[in-house]
Order: C-alpha cells, then structure tokens, then sequence
C-alpha cells in the first residue's frame, strides 16, 4: 500500500477522543473551579461521537487505514465503541468524586488520551504503531492513578510508572529484534517473513512484545501494578485502569500471535501465561486488606480467559514435534511403546 492509502478520516474515534482531549486541557485551564462541569460535557460529547462513529465504521467492510498499519474489522470496532461507552460509564460515576477537584479538567483529559492510545493499540497492524499507541495508552495512566495526590496513590503511581518504564523497554527489544530479523515491521509482511527468520530470534521478539502487552491486560508476570493501582486510585479511576485498558491489549495479542510462524510452540506458551493469570489473579485477591485491590485480581483473571480466543484454534492442532513426527521411523517407534 503506498502512501496515497492513508486514509485518516477512517480513523474518526481515535481524532475526536485525542482532539476532544486537547480541548478539555485546554478549556478547563481557562475555566473557573465553578465551571469545570463544562469540561464533563465535552469530554462525554467527544467519547459518545467516538462510540457513534465507531459503530458507523463498524458497519462498513473491513480493510485498512494509514498504508496498511491500522486494521479495521470487527474487533476495532468493538474495542472502539465498548472502550468510549466505558469511559462514559466512568463520567457518570466519576460525578460526585471528581467534580469540584484541582484537577477536574485535567483527570477528564488524562481520560481521553488513554482511551484514545486503547483504540490505537486494538487496531495496530504494525509493530511501530502498537509502540505508539503502547505509550499514548500508558503515560496518561500514570497521571490518573497519581492524580488525587494520596500517599497510597502516590505510590501507586510509582510502581505502575516503573513497570511500565520495564515492560515498555521490553516491548520495544522485542520490536527492534522483530524488525532487524525481518526487515519490516508490519504484520502483513512479518507473516510471510518470520517463518524463514530465526527461530531463536522470533522467539526473543515475540516474548518480548507479549511482555510490553501483558502490561496492559494486566496479566503475569506484570500484573503486579493493578492491586496497588485500583487501591491507590480513587473509585472511578480504579474502574478505568482495570478494564478498558485491557480491551485494547487482548485484541493486540490476538493480532500478535494470528501472524506467528506455526513451527513455533506459541499456543502452549500462551496458555501457561493465561492459567497463571487466571490462577495468580484469584488468589491474589485474598491478600488484599483493601477492596479496591481486592477488586483488581478477579478483572485480571478474567481478562486472562480471553487470551483462550488467541491459542484454543492453534492449540486443538497442536501436536508434540517429537511425539507425533511424521516420519515412518518414529510412528513405527510410538507404535512398539504403545504395544
């Protein structure tokens, strides 16, 4: 696809929650602490033109915006209308918690741009936008777990900027290793070129990205941030953090692993990361004094079940190479222990 693909008005929710971000910042810094209401109302009327237009593209056929680097199919167009319904569904709850605060304005911002980076990582078809999108989906969520300035918030903040500062590094190794064994970095490209790359290196590069994303679905190993974050975090915040983040994540895993050689042995990978999750998530939940992070282990276990979408198809396929090699020889060797 050449540059004449771009495209960009396909990309309609993803402009109006960053614009509608921009101009909430904006308005509510001029805005008097009485007045921040009108901050809501854009910031709600820029998610529910986002979740209409969503909705609208959602019905149209699939294909490709900006060169072939953001897909639209059905799954963009989920994660584009639950993810803006979602964070209005936080508006509404957000209500009486954060009207009248210092920072009215500024949480209703914070909002839309890691809402907006959600629906960049749901659609990402290229490894350089999922990293974009990675980072425009993770740094506002630093400002929002931190933002009502509580020591328990405040440290929150910490972990949760320090893991994602690891996992972020990590995602990007894994994506400089991607595209140094294969010369691209789109998904279309990477599918045809990974089967004749290293098996050690696409090894490296897929874990590495698996890891950045684990991040944001909150799942193991880097699930560590979620109990302090929805503890620290006040309750409409915590509500945002461990769900709609994680939309976006789990539909980039699944895009992730689609384009995966079939030599590799991903699916079994996959499914001891979504058991750990779902097992570490659970018990997690009984360690936690405080009923927000009591609250954010079960929302990771569930997620975790999700990745099932990702593996089961290849995983039913799946047969041991050594057990089940086609070779005459070694059927005739499996046969005789059988015997």
């Amino acid at each position: 696809m050449g540059s004449t693909d771009m495209r960009p008005l396909l990309l309609l929710p993803e402009i109006l929650l960053f614009l509608g971000g921009l101009v909430v910042l904006m308005s509510g810094s001029f805005l008097p602490r009485t007045r921040q209401w009108v901050a809501r109302l854009l910031a709600a009327a820029a998610l529910l033109a986002a979740a209409v237009a969503g909705a609208v593209a959602g019905g149209g056929p699939d294909g490709w915006a900006m060169s072939g680097t953001f897909t639209l199919d059905g799954a963009t167009a989920v994660v584009r209308v639950v993810a803006a319904l979602a964070g209005l569904v936080v508006l509404v709850l957000a209500g009486d918690e954060i009207a009248g605060t210092a920072r009215e304005s500024e949480t209703y911002a914070l909002l839309l741009f890691a809402t907006a980076g959600t629906l960049v990582v749901g659609g990402a078809s290229d490894l350089l936008v999922l990293a974009v999108g990675f980072l425009l989906a993770s740094i506002p969520l630093y400002g929002l777990i931190g933002i009502a300035r509580t020591r328990a918030g405040t440290e929150a903040t910490m972990k949760t900027y320090l893991l994602g500062s690891l996992f972020g590094i990590v995602l990007l190794l894994g994506i400089t290793v991607l595209s140094g064994v294969c010369g691209t970095t789109g998904y279309g490209e990477l599918q045809t070129r990974l089967p004749d790359a290293p098996p050690a290196a696409v090894a490296a590069g897929v874990v590495a990205v698996l890891g950045g994303l684990l991040f944001k679905a909150g799942g193991v190993p880097a699930h560590f941030w979620v109990p302090d974050a929805a503890a620290g975090a006040g309750g409409a915040v915590a509500a945002f953090v461990t769900t709609v983040p994680k939309l976006g994540a789990l539909v980039a895993i699944h895009r992730l692993v689609g384009v995966l050689p079939d030599d590799l042995e991903w699916p079994l990978f996959v499914a001891v990361l979504a058991v750990g999750s779902m097992t570490l998530g659970n018990l997690a939940a009984y360690q936690q004094e405080d009923p927000g992070g009591c609250s954010a282990g079960p929302p990771s276990a569930r997620s975790a079940t999700c990745w099932c979408r990702s593996w089961w198809p290849a995983a039913a396929t799946w047969r041991c190479p050594r057990c089940c090699s086609t070779s005459p020889r070694t059927r005739s060797r499996t046969s005789r222990r059988s015997r």
